[in-house]
């Protein structure tokens, strides 16, 4: 099979499965069967923050810009796409969200308490009373729900269910550090339970867990709380802070192996502290390994829930650490966005919640989608003055390229991961790309054209023509997509979507120019309007001056000034060559 017809079957592929693909999805899958729009073009949901502090201190500006910072890192990481996130007032952080706000990122929106680390004293069931508590030291219960060991046999419901294990060696020698200079009991033993704490436990019931949020958001650090896993299966006897949440460095998600470094198929999460407290990490988690803990578990909490609360399989001197549990990679990845964007250094609070309109409409929206098809067809009257009967290939590339960006685009909107939203920018960038397709048709054409002028067949010409061509529209839209990557990283808002649009659309020419537009030339150049350079083909050597001889059969050469002759012209002038030759025979005749 040529290799036109592999590069026009793949193409045909590749639209198919698109077109399937939004097709199942909206069928089956409650996709929209076009791309979703963006703030400034739908409206959608306004939510503002309002930021206190537990001592009353002053709110600086570090603080909320952080505030600021960890939030959109929140956001961006579930996918949501042209979100606004900004700080008014002093102490207010304003987000907008496009669309209809669902109930996950409300969720991620409204974990604005800080996260912190404390040693698990012990767990007993939601409406349990606390008789169930270990009695002495002996780290006999697994905080996860899971037997002494820490092993489990499946993946767990939740990343409550999981195993911790340092990442370094297993110095024993931070054990020893089970109490304080001051006196004070260490944060993970038993003397924690005072008769308050056991009170405490009883009365709270984490049947309904988002009712005891507030109540541990307003608890001091540097006290035991009662807190609930987020699906109201366990309720959590936890001794004081030990790490603050915001002294996680970085969380990533990583392949789990064996011991004898065969793959599980399963996920873990590696964690890192900055040095400032990584040994108080390391003495918390030496301690709970040496059975000097009320039990050998530690909990993480945001939002007054335990996200986690996994066993110590080994200790952590270095402020380095993994929690597994047979993960899967969703699991994974959801503990490692919590623990790597759950910590704020402020308190914060909902203050409103409404709906707001769009900013500019579906008016701009119609404008915008007017001016590209202006330019649309501006540029295919000039292929049609510039290349003739040729710019059919243009047109039909870039009806191709409409057709793809447009499937692409609605695939990725409706993608939770990456949640894609078409905001004016990125109509801009449509329109932008409308330019950069016809570049790449234009430098093809052009090469074609001067391979012909310099004497080339056509058939040759348009694979030579090629062959030089291809280079210069991967270099042009490699320096495209550069432009494109670092606009995107460096910008924020709608100049990222500007820049999305300008990536995508990039990569799609170079789909359109490899699969579609350089076979079908192929396939054109073999036919005989074109092949053999129809004055209205665009490729007529005659039309385009050539300027050397070219071959014009039984051995002769036609040079730039000569004309192909028409089946008429040459009749004619065969006859006329014969009656010159009649008549010149006859005079010497006569002679």
């Amino acid at each position: 099979m040529p290799v036109r017809r592999i590069a026009l079957t793949a193409l045909a592929v590749l639209i198919l499965l698109l077109g399937g693909g939004i097709g199942a999805g909206v069928q089956w899958g409650g996709w929209n069967a076009a791309p979703k729009l963006a703030l400034d073009l739908e409206g959608g949901t306004q939510i503002i923050l309002q930021a206190q502090t537990t001592d009353g201190s002053t709110i600086d500006r570090d603080a909320m810009e952080q505030a600021r910072q960890i939030i959109s890192q929140r956001v961006n990481a579930m996918g949501v796409a042209e979100t606004e996130i900004s700080v008014q007032g002093g102490t207010n952080i304003v987000i907008d969200v496009p669309g209809t706000l669902d109930q996950a990122t409300s969720d991620a929106l409204r974990q604005t308490a800080a996260m912190a680390f404390r040693p698990v004293l012990g767990a007993v069931a939601p409406e349990g009373d606390g008789s169930a508590l270990p009695s002495d030291g002996g780290g006999a219960s697994d905080a996860g729900g899971d037997s002494g060991t820490g092993e489990t046999s499946s993946a767990p419901a939740d990343p409550a269910q999981g195993q911790f294990t340092g990442a370094l060696s297993s110095d024993q020698t931070l054990a020893d550090q089970a109490g304080t200079d001051s006196g004070e009991p260490a944060a993970w033993s038993l003397d924690q339970l005072d008769a308050d704490v056991q009170a405490e436990l009883g009365a709270v019931d984490c049947t309904d867990p988002s009712a005891q949020q507030e109540r541990i958001a307003q608890a001091k650090s540097d006290e035991p709380i009662v807190a609930c896993a987020p699906d109201g299966s366990a309720k959590y006897l936890l001794g004081p802070e030990v790490v603050p949440g915001s002294a996680v460095e970085d969380a990533s998600v990583g392949a789990e192996t064996s011991s004898t470094g065969q793959a599980t198929g399963y996920y873990l999460v590696n964690m890192r502290f900055t040095d400032a407290v990584g040994q108080d990490f390391a003495d918390m988690t030496s301690a709970l390994y040496n059975g000097q803990g009320a039990t050998s578990a530690f909990a993480i909490v945001l939002d007054g829930l335990v996200i986690s609360a996994p066993t110590v399989e080994e200790p952590s001197p270095g402020g380095e650490a993994s929690i597994s549990g047979n993960f899967t990679q969703d699991q994974a990845s959801q503990l490692a966005d919590q623990l790597k964007f759950g910590a704020l250094p402020i308190q914060l609070d909902v203050a409103s919640e409404q709906q707001i309109s769009a900013t500019l409409g579906a008016d701009q929206l119609t404008m915008g989608l007017i001016a590209g098809l202006i330019g649309l067809a501006l540029v295919v009257l000039y292929a049609f003055l510039q290349y003739r009967v040729l710019a059919i290939v243009t047109t039909s590339s870039l009806a191709i390229m409409a057709v793809l960006t447009y499937a692409v685009l609605t695939v990725l909107s409706n993608l939770p991961e990456i949640g894609y939203r078409l905001s004016l920018a990125g109509v801009a960038g449509l329109i932008v790309a409308i330019a950069f397709t016809a570049d790449s048709f234009i430098v093809y054409f052009e090469r074609v054209r001067d391979e012909i002028r310099e004497g080339r067949g056509i058939v040759a010409a348009v694979d030579h023509g090629w062959d030089r061509a291809r280079r210069t529209i991967l270099a042009s839209d490699a320096v495209n997509l550069v432009a494109a990557v670092v606009l995107y990283v460096l910008s924020t808002g709608g100049v990222r979507g500007f820049a999305f649009v300008l990536g995508v659309t990039t990569v799609l020419d170079l789909v359109v120019v490899f699969l579609f537009t350089h076979p079908v030339l192929q396939a054109l150049a073999r036919t005989r309007f074109f092949g053999k350079g129809h004055p209205m083909s665009g490729l007529d050597p005659a039309v385009l001056g050539r300027s050397v001889p070219a071959y014009a059969g039984r051995g002769r050469l036609r040079d730039a000034e000569e004309r192909r002759e028409t089946i008429a012209e040459r009749k004619a002038r065969l006859a006329r060559e014969s009656a010159e030759e009649s008549g010149a025979t006859e005079q010497e005749d006569e002679r």
